[in-house]
């Protein structure tokens, strides 16, 4: 097979074969999972990579790229380690064919803007080198990073413009079409034919990024594929079975050994059993102080109390929506205020 994500398509469904791996993909689901990335994750990973410091990146160049393949599978997953090893490949490639005066001029344009990137500068950042170049593996692989991340940025908003529902400005989308017309050369995607297990399969490898969410948004849009938002991630997911699915299948973020659609369902459980104690506690205490200002009207300081709560729980709700202070601070508050007019 040739660098790049290796992928059998029959037109319902992706499985991806890498050595010993083979996962399936419902239409969509590859781009779901990749877009799962951090891309500011690998460089940690680039850092701790065994052959940083060494110089010799035509001996070991590739040895490095794969112990950077084997950290990113186990981190991310197999699309997701694949297609940053293909891009990493795809630019160390380009730079390995030219000769160093050839190399001046691209890595010149590279450190161009080195000052002023964020991104650039978080890459270079306590690495030990100041520029971009190629005198080291450690080096090399920063500068392949550096032109990753801009390939990473065009996938993530084609794959927002594909996903989200939300409305593009008209050049946008169609800079993004004419991918399929006028600029086909972006279109990394190479195809066999090969027979196995007693039947021909449709083998595509694809080779780039931007070349992954073409691959998928063509399928996706032709099977008219239904994107979910995970309510506990937040990531978008392709539903596999139940088509009403609000939880994706990956790891969640309050337990990475348990999945969204188990933690989901529970955590938004415990999210309502705390609106109810929350909302049972504030109308106790509002009917309590209500309750003593008809009996005592010409009580100047329960007024000010029942006015202290009401406008305070205004306050604390507009501060949940923003997401400055949780149920739990609320109940603290209330809790807090109930024990103030005990005189605790």
């Amino acid at each position: 097979m040739d660098v790049g994500l290796n992928v059998d398509f029959d037109g319902k469904k992706n499985i991806v074969m890498e050595g010993d791996i083979i996962n399936v993909y419902p239409v969509g689901g590859m781009i779901c999972e990749y877009a799962r990335l951090r891309p500011t994750e690998i460089k940690p990973l680039i850092m701790e990579n065994p052959y940083f410091h060494d110089t010799d990146l035509n001996g070991n160049g590739s040895h490095a790229l794969m112990s950077l393949y084997e950290v990113c599978l186990a981190k991310f997953g197999v699309v997701t380690a694949v297609m940053i090893v293909t891009d990493f490949s795809a630019f160390i490639a380009d730079f390995i064919q030219e000769n160093e005066e050839e190399l001046q001029g691209p890595i010149a344009l590279m450190n161009g803007d080195k000052d002023t990137s964020q991104v650039k500068s978080f890459i270079l950042e306590k690495t030990g080198f100041d520029e971009f170049g190629i005198s080291t593996i450690g080096q090399t692989l920063l500068s392949a990073y550096a032109a990753y991340a801009d390939c990473y940025v065009a996938f993530k908003h084609s794959f927002n413009m594909l996903v989200s529902g939300e409305e593009y400005e008209e050049d946008q989308v169609m800079a993004f079409w004419g991918l399929y017309a006028t600029n086909t050369d972006f279109q990394h995607i190479d195809f066999h034919i090969m027979f196995f297990d007693d039947s021909f399969h449709s083998i595509y490898t694809i080779k780039s990024s931007i070349s992954l969410i073409l691959f998928e948004a063509a399928h996706a849009m032709d099977a008219n594929t239904k994107f979910v938002k995970c309510k506990n991630c937040g990531n978008y997911f392709v539903p596999v079975g139940r088509s009403d699915s609000v939880y994706c299948g990956y790891p969640s973020p309050q337990d990475e050994t348990k999945e969204c659609r188990d933690v989901g369902a529970n955590a938004t459980r415990v999210k309502k059993m705390k609106n109810d104690v929350l909302t049972k506690e504030y109308r106790r205490l509002y009917m309590r102080l209500k309750m003593a200002v008809k009996r005592h009207p010409d009580d100047v300081t329960l007024r000010e109390r029942l006015m202290e709560l009401t406008e305070g729980m205004k306050i604390r709700k507009k501060q949940k929506e923003e997401g400055t202070i949780s149920a739990d601070g609320i109940l603290e508050w209330l809790i807090s205020f109930d024990n103030h007019l005990n005189g605790k």
